[in-house]
Order: C-alpha cells, then structure tokens, then sequence
C-alpha cells in the first residue's frame, strides 16, 4: 500500500496507475465511489438485490442500465434508417446535398393511424424513425432517472428533458393522434422540416394571432434574459478584489429591481421560464387544427364584446 492509499484511506487496486497530483486519487478509486450500486427501475420492480442487481450495467465509468442499452441501440438504428433514406437514397447525387435537402416523409393522409405501411411505400421510413427515436428518448430520460436515484438527488435534470421530449411526441404523436392520421407529422429533414414549420403557421393563418405561440416565444426570450442577466452579474462581481462578490452582486439586484432572487433562485426561474415556454408551445401546435382553424377567426369573440361593439 502506497503513502497516496494511506492519505485516501483507500486501498489501490493493483496494477492500478496513481495520480500524479500529490494528495489525489487515481480513476479507479474515483470509479469506484461514481458507482453506486442498484436502485434501477427494473431493480426496484423486481425487488432485486442492489449489489445484485442484473439491469445495474455500467460501460466503463459510463452508467448505462438497461434503459441505456436500449435507447442507445434504439438511437442507433434510428440513425441508420435516418441516413439510408435521407443520404444515400435522397434526390441528390450529392450526399451532403442529400443531407440538408433530403426529406422522410410521413405517410398519406388516406393511411390513417394505420401501421401497415410497407416497404417502398410513403411513411414506412417515417414510422419507423419516429419509432426509435421515441424509444431512445423516453429510455434516455429513464436512465436518467436511476442516475438520479443512484446519487440521490433531485429529479430536476430528467424533468426537463421530459419538457423536451414532449415538444417531439405533441409533434409526432399526440397531434397526429388526435387528428386521426399520421399525415399530420411533421416531415424528418434539415430544410424539409423547416418548410413544414413555415406552412403550418400559413394553414391555420396568421400564427401570430395564436395565443401560445405568443406566450411560448415569450417565455423562450424572458428565460434566455434571465440567465444572461444572471451570468453577467456573476462575470461583473468576480471583479471585486474584496472577497465579497456575493454580497455585491446582490447588492446589485437590490439597488436596480429592488430584490435579489438568489443563486438558486435565479436558476429555478429560469428553469420555470424555460419549461413552460416548451409546454405553451405544445399547446400552440396541438391546439392548431384539432380545435382551432383560424387563429384570425379565434379572436372574434374579443372584437364582439358588448363594451365597444357599435363604437
């Protein structure tokens, strides 16, 4: 045992390579506390033992679980149909023509919610890459939910990649379910995909008379606001040379707005601000063509209000 092991109170695995910074500690003893054994999902369903655990699977120092395996090769054969069809298959001799300009596109409207496309057909590819895609980004906020158990903190970080992963299944499953056919997805591809946004403002009229899609746009900038506000306040108060940077940079807030939020405070705000601007948003699209038609029309009642109607 080296004086490095007994200043770690830590015994080395051997063969193991000691750190060269005096006082620290190799990768193998840092893997070691980074592993905390069992609390999977899968684990706590059923009831197996943490140090026996058979979903506990880590890559390296790599956490994987078995929701990891499988969004990572749900992830990659994604990939592989996403590039079949779009690059080498797209209307370019160009690949990486193919790649910007390339398109999938979701099946005919006379489909339905029909599962039964074939190969060759439009919408096979489609249904097949919004299918794994789905799974790789529930499984990933799975995962990252027994991360968090394993280190027992806040489900914060899984939260808001959950607000994420809603914005892609309004898009390409809860609409689309709703209005009754898959045709109502949004076409996969770099520029196809930003037609698809620019006519579906057009379809339901002036997008800009939609209520969400006002709130969300909001929300988005107040929240980008919020955290520049926030870091540039920090940048500007570790230029004291007192030691009190805190103090000043809330002396700051409270000299300008007449209160400070805090450090934590700023970034539960901005996380707040951040999620809902993603959830209204959702509400945006769902809303368009399932509920409302014409987001002009949507606003007739406020011009037919008794107060000024005849003025």
């Amino acid at each position: 045992m080296s004086e490095l092991a007994h200043y770690v109170e830590v015994e080395l695995v051997p063969g193991s390579r000691e750190s060269r910074v005096p006082g620290g500690r190799t990768l193998k003893e840092i893997e070691a506390d980074l592993k905390k054994p069992g609390k999977t999902l899968l684990g706590a369903i059923t009831q197996a033992p943490g140090e026996s655990d058979p979903f506990d699977v880590w890559l390296g120092p790599f956490y994987m679980g078995v929701f990891g395996l499988v969004g990572f090769v749900a992830a990659v054969c994604g990939a592989i149909f996403y590039l079949y069809e779009v690059v080498f298959h797209g209307p370019y001799l160009s690949y990486f023509s193919n790649f910007i300009a390339g398109s999938i596109i979701p099946p005919p409207p006379e489909a339905g919610l029909s599962f039964m496309v074939g190969p060759g057909n439009q919408g096979f590819v489609w249904l097949w890459v919004v299918g794994f895609a789905t799974t790789a980004f529930i499984c990933w906020l799975l995962r990252e939910v027994e991360i968090c158990n394993k280190l027992e903190i806040g489900y914060h970080v899984p939260i808001s990649f959950g607000v994420v992963v809603s914005a892609w299944m309004t898009l390409q499953i809860f609409r689309p379910v709703l209005m009754g056919r898959w045709a109502e997805g949004f076409t996969l591809g770099v520029l196809p995909h930003l037609d698809w946004i620019n006519l579906f403002g057009y379809r339901y009229f002036n997008f800009y008379f939609n209520i969400f899609h006002c709130l969300g746009i909001t929300g988005l900038w107040t929240s980008t606001m919020v955290l520049g506000l926030h870091g540039s306040a920090i940048l500007s108060g570790s230029q004291s040379r007192y030691g009190d940077e805190i103090d000043r940079v809330h002396q700051f807030w409270y000299d300008i707005v007449g209160y400070s939020i805090g450090e934590l405070g700023i970034h539960k705000l901005a996380t707040l601000l951040a999620a809902a601007a993603v959830l209204v948003s959702n509400l945006c699209v769902l809303f368009s063509g399932w509920i409302v038609m014409d987001w002009v029309s949507f606003w007739n009642w406020w011009v037919d209000m008794p107060l000024w109607v005849g003025m």
